[in-house]
C-alpha cells in the first residue's frame, strides 16, 4: 500500500486535526482517500459521514448501544474508541457504554438490551432481527428505525473500510470515562 504524506486541502487537514485532537482519533485513512481518489473521497465525506452522522429521532443511547454493537463486530479498535468518545459527549451514561463495550446485557435497560441483542441479529444475518424489529418500532417509530439503520450500517463501514486499505485494527480494550472495559465480541448466535 502506497502512503501519501503530501498535504490535502488546507481546510480539510484543519478540520481533520481538529477532529483528532477532540476525539483522540487518527484519521489517516481519509488522508489516504483525498490522495489516491478525491472522487472517493468527496463520495465518502459528503455523501457516507453526512448520513452516518445524522438522526432525526433516534436517542443518543439507543444510537451508541448499536453503534458499539456493529463496529465491535467489524472488529476495530480505534472506531469502537471513537464511538465511546462521541457518546460521551453526547451525554450518554459511562455505565451504558461500558455495558454495552462489555456485552453485559443485565447491566442495560430493558430497552437498550433489545437495541443491543437487534443490532448484533442484524450485523450477523439472524432471522431473529426480523422479531425484534417490531419492538424497535414500537420503542422508536419507523424515524427511529431510519436512525439506528444508519448507525449500524456506519459501524460496520469504517472498521472494513480502514482495514480494507490497511489502517484498521483489532479491538482489545476500550476506555470508557478514564477505565479500561475488555470489549466482548459475541459469536454469531449468542446474542440472538
Amino acid at each position: 500500500m502506497t502512503q501519501h504524506t503530501g498535504p490535502i486541502s488546507w481546510f480539510a487537514e484543519r478540520s481533520l486535526r481538529k477532529m483528532e485532537k477532540r476525539y483522540d482519533y487518527n484519521f489517516d485513512y481519509v488522508r489516504h482517500l483525498w490522495h489516491v481518489s478525491r472522487g472517493a473521497w468527496r463520495r465518502f465525506s459528503f455523501g457516507f459521514m453526512w448520513f452516518a452522522t445524522g438522526r432525526d429521532s433516534l436517542p443518543a443511547n439507543a444510537g451508541a448501544v448499536a453503534g458499539i454493537v456493529s463496529t465491535l463486530h467489524a472488529d476495530c479498535g480505534p472506531c469502537t474508541q471513537i464511538t465511546v468518545n462521541m457518546a460521551l459527549e453526547a451525554g450518554v451514561s459511562p455505565r451504558v457504554l461500558s455495558a454495552a463495550v462489555s456485552g453485559d446485557l443485565n447491566a442495560l435497560p430493558d430497552d437498550l438490551a433489545l437495541v443491543y441483542r437487534f443490532t448484533h441479529a442484524v450485523v450477523n444475518g439472524s432471522y431473529n432481527a426480523s422479531e425484534m424489529r417490531e419492538g424497535v418500532l414500537k420503542l422508536y417509530g419507523e424515524k427511529g428505525l431510519v436512525d439506528l439503520a444508519s448507525v449500524i450500517a456506519a459501524g460496520q463501514v469504517y472498521p472494513t473500510l480502514k482495514r480494507t486499505l490497511g489502517f484498521g485494527e483489532t479491538c482489545l480494550k476500550v476506555t470508557v470515562d478514564r477505565t479500561d472495559v475488555d470489549a466482548h465480541r459475541l459469536g454469531a448466535k449468542a446474542a440472538a
